[in-house]
């Protein structure tokens, strides 16, 4: 989408508040209230539901009430603007709801049917919901950078209010899973870890990992003044340095760093494509990390030569792909094999390997398609915030599935695919009405 750059940049350079009092008229505060709503369903705000259940459950329930809830809000800043209507011709929101689509067949195979039914409508939502955030950032007339901190600015609110809220959950305001005065069981927690980590609210530490690593990547690419850059930084990099999330910290690095790169040298596709290998080359050590040479092996900790033990859990994945390659367990039907040899593995924590065991190759082809599209369209754009989000998508993936999967990172990669194709424009849109 080719957005307007009517808005210039000078207010960006005044105090969070007064520019988006200033982009208050064309909606910035609309969009971050919608925003912070779909964010705030990835959260987890009530103790999880043991891993085999699922379906109605109160949790469930907050997600979906919250996506259309924020879905509702941005339908009615549409309206107001005119119509109701989005580019349902996008051509990554089209392989997104070909995914879902097969995801929602998949229901007739999969081992818990209505699970599989809301986490597909959930990932189609929050597709939707990136299209309908891109189409009034462009009938508001702003430019790319603007939707950084828009999108900047809702993660900031929402990591404060769970900050706040964690006063109420547990007590304090930075919780850790290696504190035994801590009721972690409400967790699912059977001992407290040895590498203590930072939580926000019931969140794993490694989905908190992921809230902190896009808002870092999400805040370098904005146009808010150096002063608050400076002062939100070392706040947001400190508090993923308590996670202990080595693979979402290493990720985060090679973003920012990548970002800075392209902004230096912002026509150049050597660049591009020394990111994107390197993004290939880490991946790669995650999953052949145990080949690494004699003399690299001892400075690394015990657990990190199976990743925690995901090594194996990687190698009893194959088995079971093999078993059903072409069609899958069923979208999330994943834990109903893998928790039987696995307590803690309620999924393949692997992006490539989870869609492909659960929606076999069929998915998997989809999502390829997918990762090929969004190349394309580095190439083409050289857009710095979709490099840092799809380096930190593709990295981080290799340990926990975040590529077509109803989280945070999927909903930011969607924002800034549809916000940057430029194919996309007002004028295309079709209405639903």
């Amino acid at each position: 989408m080719q957005l307007s750059s009517e808005i210039q940049t000078g207010p960006l350079r005044s105090a969070p508040g007064a520019y988006i009092d200033r982009l208050a008229p064309s909606g910035g505060w609309r969009l971050i209230v919608a925003i912070s709503l779909m964010v705030l369903a990835f959260v987890p705000l009530v103790p999880p539901v043991d891993a085999l259940e699922g379906g109605v459950t109160t949790r469930g329930i907050i997600e979906f009430a919250l996506i259309l809830f924020a879905l509702g809000l941005l339908a009615m800043y549409l309206k107001t603007q005119g119509a109701f209507s989005v580019d349902l011709k996008s051509p990554a929101f089209l392989i997104i709801s070909a995914y879902c689509w097969w995801c929602m067949l998949s229901f007739i195979w999969s081992p818990n049917p209505v699970l599989t039914i809301a986490k597909a409508a959930e990932l189609w939502c929050i597709a939707l919901a990136a299209l309908m955030v891109t189409t009034f950032a462009a009938r508001s007339h702003f430019n790319e950078r603007q939707i950084a901190t828009v999108f900047a600015l809702s993660l900031v609110a929402v990591i404060c209010g769970l900050i706040l809220a964690n006063l109420y959950y547990w007590g304090k305001p930075f919780p850790s899973t290696g504190d035994a005065s801590l009721p972690l069981d409400l967790l699912g927690e059977e001992f407290v870890e040895q590498r203590p980590r930072l939580i926000l609210a019931y969140q794993h530490a490694l989905v908190t990992a992921d809230l902190l690593a896009v808002t870092i990547i999400t805040l370098f690419a904005s146009d808010l003044r150096k002063i608050f850059k400076a002062i939100l930084f070392p706040g947001l990099l400190a508090l993923l340095w308590l996670t202990n999330a080595r693979a979402a910290t290493v990720a985060v690095a090679i973003a920012i760093a990548s970002m800075a790169m392209l902004k230096l040298r912002r026509n150049s596709s050597r660049a591009i494509t020394a990111m994107l290998g390197l993004a290939t080359v880490v991946a790669g050590l995650l999953l052949f990390q145990d080949r690494l040479p004699a003399l690299v092996r001892p400075l690394l900790s015990d657990d990190l030569f199976t990743l925690n033990s995901r090594t194996e859990l990687w190698a009893k994945v194959f088995t079971y792909i093999c078993e059903q390659p072409i069609a899958g367990t069923g979208y999330y039907g994943s834990r109903y094999l893998l928790i039987k040899d696995f307590s803690w593995a309620g999924h393949a924590h692997n992006s490539f390997l989870e869609v492909q065991l659960t929606t076999g190759l069929i998915g998997l082809l989809l999502l390829i398609a997918f990762v090929v599209f969004i190349c394309k369209e580095i190439f083409i754009t050289r857009n710095a915030l979709l490099v840092g989000i799809t380096l930190y998508a593709l990295i981080q993936g290799m340990v926990d599935p975040v590529l077509f999967y109803p989280d945070l990172v999927m909903f930011a990669l969607t924002i800034v695919l549809t916000s940057v194709n430029p194919g996309r424009s007002p004028a295309g849109e079709r209405s639903f009405a």
